[in-house]
């Protein structure tokens, strides 16, 4: 497919570049728009159209006008640029005889960033035809452009096969949700394909990458990942609390990768140790995964069906349960149940009845931070307890403070002789 890039930075009315790049989109059939910071400087953003994650064409303008354009399309659609959450909402355009709905999305991470979905009217009036149920699952039913080789697992919100690319015959794996997922929301199936396409556009040695993305002919969303060979970090607990230099490794891995997606306004909401791959021991390697699936889960607490809508609970931060959006120091809450339980053994709360689990994150005091392998660093403790305070505004300010406690940690640990427990 040919691409256009237009590299001259432009400075231009916003107002009329957000009517463009509107129309342009629609006339091109693309499938989404984005506008954010350069990568490559502060003084620019660039504007790119993709179809099927192909870049239609993408130019550069100056920083001022792009996030101008961007406060001129929030300004349409209704949003709170002042928001430090990642907000959304639909507006009907149309060019020409051409219609469609944009899905624009304000992230507020580092430089504001504006993500634009566009669902083409016939589609949405496909989307709406009544679904016909289809039994997907044995081995050489095809999916797209993917032919299904084996089963590999299944877990509350979907399960994951073995494919094979049909034409190019490489391995990846696929995830289907299930059909739960969507049932109580139709639009259920676009937040999730959106979230999950922005964190695919981060490229990261601790992210799995996606590839691909879709839906079955009954509604059900599926997308394409890398196939890791390896085990999770639950499967890694089950044989015992790690020795805690492990776990510093994996603190810093995980934090790392999200301290990437968090710049892009993109937040995880479930991060547990089913959701981190550990893809080599030595030394030891992680990946996240999943992102995207967790703003499925609901944001408020049904005891009915509470498998499905919390997803996790031993490692849901209180802001969440209370009904609040999750924000960055939701996926720092969640990291710091999953360390405590990698060197604990355990997470920080249990109780068998779900509620009684969901108010101690809400208000029990914080567990002490312990290892059967022997002392700690104060240090170490100290901050898995402050990512575990009630109140975001208590714990660190972002992920990248949270990595800068890693590297004091680190420090203080070889001048004081506790490298034996930090260093392999």
């Amino acid at each position: 497919m040919a691409t256009a890039v237009h590299n001259e930075p432009r400075t231009v009315d916003p107002t009329r570049l957000a009517e463009v790049t509107l129309a342009a989109a629609v006339r091109a059939g693309a499938d989404a728009v984005y506008i954010e910071p350069s990568p490559s400087t502060e003084e620019l953003y660039m504007i790119v159209l993709e179809r099927s994650q192909e870049v239609l064409t993408s130019f550069s303008v100056e920083a001022l006008s792009g996030a101008a354009t961007i406060a001129r399309l929030a300004y349409i659609a209704g949003l709170d640029l002042a928001s430090s959450a990642t907000s959304s909402a639909v507006v009907p355009v149309r060019s020409g005889n051409l219609d469609a709905d944009f899905v624009i999305t304000i992230r507020p991470g580092k430089g504001l960033r504006a993500d634009l979905m566009v669902v083409p009217k016939q589609r949405q009036q496909q989307a709406k035809a009544p679904a016909t149920p289809q039994r997907i699952g044995d081995t050489g039913d095809v999916i797209g452009n993917y032919r299904i080789l084996e089963p590999l697992g299944e877990g509350g919100m979907g399960t994951v096969f073995k494919v094979e690319h049909v034409v190019l015959g490489r391995q990846y794996a696929l995830k289907i949700l299930r059909s739960k997922v969507i049932e109580r929301d139709a639009t259920a199936a676009q937040r999730f394909l959106r979230e999950a396409r922005a964190a695919a556009r981060v490229r990261h040695p601790n992210i799995v990458d996606v590839f691909d993305f879709g839906h079955l002919p009954d509604g059900r969303p599926y997308f394409v990942m890398e196939l890791c060979e390896g085990e999770s970090l639950t499967d890694l607990i089950g044989r015992g609390p790690l020795q805690p230099h492990d776990v510093v490794a994996i603190a810093r891995q995980i934090a790392t990768a999200l301290a990437a997606v968090h710049d892009r306004g993109v937040i995880h909401a479930d991060v547990t140790p089913s959701n981190a791959l550990v893809t080599s021991q030595d030394p030891i390697h992680v990946k996240l995964v999943d992102f995207g699936l967790a703003s499925l889960a609901g944001e408020s607490f049904h005891e009915e069906d509470s498998d499905f809508v919390l997803g996790t609970p031993a490692y849901i931060s209180p802001e969440q349960l209370r009904g609040l959006p999750a924000t960055d120091r939701s996926d720092q809450y969640g990291l710091g149940c999953v360390l405590f339980e990698l060197l604990a053994g355990r997470p920080p709360y249990h109780h068998d009845d779900l509620r009684e689990l969901c108010m101690l994150h809400v208000q029990a005091p914080i567990p002490l931070v312990e290892s059967p392998h022997g002392p700690l660093p104060p240090k170490l403790a100290d901050a898995i307890t402050t990512m575990l305070q009630k109140s975001p505004q208590q714990r660190f300010p972002g992920m990248r403070a949270f990595i800068a406690a890693l590297d004091e940690i680190e420090k203080v640990t070889d001048r004081r002789g506790w490298r034996k427990w930090l260093s392999s």
